[in-house]
């Protein structure tokens, strides 16, 4: 697994909890809830795209090794 893959995971978990924290911090306070909700909905969008992107390359990592594997395995 790549260096940067486990880097994306730790930074859209690190993305979702603040996203998620301001969202809810946001929502229960109403003098500053404006701009909270607004960072905190685009770190939650910036964590679930980092995320999806982080797993998709984890698969595809893993299905060319199983790939590369089996051609090995033939020769």
């Amino acid at each position: 697994m790549r260096i940067w893959t486990l880097f994306e995971v730790i930074l859209a978990a690190t993305l979702l909890f603040l996203g998620l924290y301001l969202l809810d911090a946001g929502s229960s306070n109403k003098a500053a809830s404006e701009g909270q909700v607004l960072i905190g909905a685009v770190c939650f969008a910036l964590s679930i795209i980092t995320l999806v992107s982080a797993v998709r390359s984890i698969i595809w990592h893993r299905h060319m090794l199983r790939h590369s594997m089996r051609n090995q395995d033939r020769a």
